[in-house]
């Protein structure tokens, strides 16, 4: 019988090496394919990701490949990022990057080399039927679900990836990383690590790396009075507490950011941050997309907001209108909203903005 081959991403953390040495226990044949976003500098506080996936694939004799998309990263990912934050949005790269950068890469090794799958670290699950398009659904680890930063993959994607973590909790996969004796074992998890160090803050690492100048201006409270300065919108996103260089005697909270004018308005009134629904645009649609004018589902506008039940309305060729069942805090212009039936994800969009309360 055929040894199935299959390429497995591999960034040198604890879930990639374990999905990578569970895949090889059931008798795949693992091509390691690392990623190389961000080119290799000298004094740079981000672990590179080749050394790490190096040691891994060493202990567990797995050939590794490096993948430079550098390139591609910089032009598909970063700038649009920097863009987001410089018209006042926050961006969500991982969510440009998975089916644009890292899954596509992917699928161009599988061809390479011949693999008949694809697979990777992330918690999710893949369920493929017989004469049915394939369904993302959430892992069983809901505090680690990562579905929602995989919505925008495209049927190619999900018809060839398998999530070997997708029935595991991360206490069973840090369990298993040291039964195995991987090195990575301990390894402490990390935002964004594939693109900043250790203190580092996206949105500055941005405005830096592309050589733009900060937009300084007012932050002023709801009804517009003078509260204090800032040196750059780009350092804020809607439900901010922390960071805002001001004391009110009371927690407060970045309520909005006006890009023309620099302006960020502030409140001690959490209820200031609710929305009744939000617009959204680009949406993709999972499987067959809703037919009927309207439709009911579970709607989740960040990673790690609780889904709300929300009405789900067209908007032209790929937009939606969705209003929630019970107010939404901190809803984010250029983060997904991404919508499921039950764990099934059913499709996703951008936010373009809050629809408020009255």
């Amino acid at each position: 019988m055929k040894t199935k081959r299959i390429a497995v991403a591999m960034s040198g953390g604890v879930d990639s090496s374990v999905a990578a040495a569970l895949l090889q226990q059931e008798g795949y044949e693992v091509i390691g394919i690392t990623l190389r976003l961000k080119p290799p500098e000298p004094a740079s506080t981000v672990e590179d990701p080749v050394a790490g996936s190096q040691v891994v694939a060493d202990q567990l004799g797995i050939h590794l490949r490096i993948l430079d998309r550098a390139s591609r990263f910089r032009d598909v990912v970063l700038r649009p990022s920097w863009e987001e934050y410089a018209r006042g949005r926050t961006p969500n790269p991982c969510v440009i990057c998975n089916p644009a950068v890292k899954f596509d890469a992917l699928l161009d090794m599988a061809r390479d080399v011949g693999a008949d799958w694809i697979a990777t670290g992330h918690y999710a699950r893949v369920v493929r039927e017989p004469e049915a398009a394939p369904v993302l659904l959430r892992a069983r680890d809901r505090a680690k679900d990562q579905s929602y930063f995989l919505f925008a993959l495209t049927g190619d994607h999900l018809a060839r990836v398998i999530f070997p973590l997708g029935d595991l909790s991360k206490t069973e996969v840090r369990s298993l990383a040291r039964d195995l004796r991987l090195p990575c074992a301990g390894r402490a998890e990390s935002q964004d690590a594939c693109v900043v160090g250790l203190g580092e803050k996206l949105p500055e690492f941005l405005r830096t790396l592309f050589d733009e100048p900060g937009r300084p201006g007012a932050v002023v409270s709801a009804n517009g009075s003078l509260l204090g300065t800032h040196d750059g919108f780009h350092r804020f996103t809607v439900g901010q507490r922390r960071g805002l260089g001001i004391a009110l005697g009371a927690p407060a909270y970045v309520k909005g950011i006006d890009p023309h004018t620099g302006a960020i308005t502030v409140t001690t009134d959490r209820g200031d941050l609710l929305a009744a629904g939000l617009t959204a645009s680009g949406m993709i649609w999972h499987a067959v997309r809703p037919g009927r004018a309207s439709f009911s589902c579970l709607a989740q506008v960040r990673s790690g907001h609780r889904p709300v039940r929300a009405e789900v309305r067209h908007a032209g060729e790929d937009g939606a209108v969705l209003r929630f069942e019970t107010p939404v805090p901190a809803v984010t212009p250029g983060q997904a909203v991404v919508l499921y039936d039950a764990d099934t994800v059913i499709g996703g969009g951008w936010i373009q903005r809050a629809i408020p309360l009255s």
